[in-house]
């Protein structure tokens, strides 16, 4: 029986690991933020669900959005963007919207989220 005189990797074979593990670290950390913030934005549109949405006007549904994206530094979220659809049994309220990142040299990712809150779902 032959016992093999090398054990573990080369020295190449890490450092193309420690490359690619570099790769996902700095796709996650130009993107996470992004994935954050949107749940921010989420939740602001789900805790409409504790205002009488349908006697508010929009545009105090909409500063009630803006409130809430001032209190958890959500800066690039406009509330002005979002959609109001009144019916009668049911107001639904979107925001969608996209984000753009540099994420090396001149390559960019850009992000897209369609966030909406439906008193219908309820």
């Amino acid at each position: 029986m032959r016992q093999r005189k090398q054990r573990g990797l080369s020295a190449l074979g890490i450092l193309l690991i420690l490359s690619i593990a570099g790769f996902f670290l700095t796709i996650a950390t130009a993107i996470g933020p992004l994935y954050l913030d949107n749940s921010f934005v989420n939740a602001a549109l789900q805790s409409l669900a504790d205002e009488p949405i349908h006697k508010l006007s929009d545009s105090k549904i909409r500063r009630r959005l803006q409130n809430s994206f001032t209190i958890n530094n959500i800066r690039d979220v406009n509330a002005k963007d979002t959609v109001i659809e009144r019916k009668k049994t049911a107001t639904t309220v979107s925001l969608d919207y996209e984000r753009r990142v540099n994420l090396l040299a001149n390559v960019d990712v850009v992000v897209v989220f369609k966030n909406t809150y439906d008193t219908s779902a309820r």
